[in-house]
């Protein structure tokens, strides 16, 4: 990625060394979510690794309490800003995070500081401690055996979708390669380009054309990718991973639409590929009742509600 040096380079705050992310963090982003009992998407150390590869942006991480957290760069008003993309990943995120607030409100000097994603807990704790908190979006969290069996009356519409798609497409499933990213990345732009017009755009290009170049740098069980070809080219692909043991992230997936049920098979085939994970959060819906409708075909088993938290001084 071709990034901007002044802002995918090393600060110092309250007296801590924050370096930008790299693939090789990973591991111990994770290990530190298992720690935290981390639940929300944005934990996900795959996602933080491919949303600070960016011109606009930098996810840098650094020390805090007994595990680490991430914070984003960027250019505000053009001053260079800082912000937690979530709560600490650690034992007691909450002291964690009252101890990081004074550095960074010095740091960012009149602007607020913010959390972009928060859990409950989290946003409960900043509220007794002053900070601004706000009701965001409810994360789908699904159970992979229920998924993966369809069994009862409430899965009908998903298995009459997967079976239509298996019926009419014979759609062939297999594992990522790195020789598949130009297909996926003509995949993503023409699936870019039919909603660049719409009322509620996607902004996940940018993390998603950086997981397709950082693949092959990321192992499993934490970056997990498949592609479903259909009359012998790409017309799905999908990754998730591990956030911590016992609970997964369904990371990103793209599918070509004309093809009916292939954006649930490509759904049902990656949970499947995520074995360990009992519990598998599949994000919120963005408020588009075609993407809502679509992750409740899978029966959610639980919502994890998120909210974003400010604080200025």
């Amino acid at each position: 990625m071709n990034a901007p040096p002044d802002l995918h380079h090393a600060v110092e705050l309250g007296g801590a060394r924050f370096e930008p992310i790299a693939p090789g963090d990973v591991p111990r982003i994770a290990s530190a979510a298992e720690r935290a009992s981390a639940w929300l998407w944005a934990t996900y150390a795959s996602f933080l690794a491919s949303y600070g590869q960016s011109s606009a942006r930098a996810v840098l991480v650094g020390p805090a309490g007994d595990g680490l957290v991430a914070l984003v760069r960027r250019k505000i008003r053009g001053r260079d800003h800082l912000d937690l993309v979530t709560p600490p990943l650690a034992s007691d995120p909450a002291d964690a995070l009252a101890a990081l607030a004074a550095p960074l409100a010095s740091y960012n000097d009149d602007l607020e500081t913010r959390v972009l994603w928060a859990d409950l807990p989290a946003a409960a704790a900043a509220a007794a401690r002053g900070w601004n908190v706000q009701p965001y979006e409810q994360e789908y969290v699904y159970s992979r055996r229920a998924v993966l069996d369809m069994w009862g009356g409430e899965y009908r519409m998903l298995r009459k979708r997967v079976n239509r798609c298996k019926r009419e497409a014979d759609p062939v499933v297999r594992a990522y390669t790195p020789d598949d990213r130009p297909a996926c990345m003509a995949l993503l732009k023409a699936w870019q380009a039919e909603r660049e017009e719409a009322v509620q755009p996607v902004f996940d290009f940018g993390y998603t054309a950086a997981a397709l170049e950082l693949a092959e740098a990321i192992p499993e069980p934490w970056l997990v990718g498949l592609v479903i070809d259909v009359e012998g080219a790409v017309r799905a692909f999908a990754f998730g991973g591990l956030i911590r043991p016992g609970v997964g992230c369904f990371f990103i997936l793209k599918s070509d639409p004309a093809i009916i049920g292939l954006a649930e098979t490509a759904r049902v085939e990656l949970i499947r590929l995520l074995e360990g994970c009992d519990l598998i959060n599949d994000a919120g819906d963005l408020g588009r009742p075609g993407l809502a409708q679509h992750k409740r075909e899978f029966r959610p088993a639980a919502f994890v509600p998120t909210w974003k938290l400010a604080r200025r001084g």
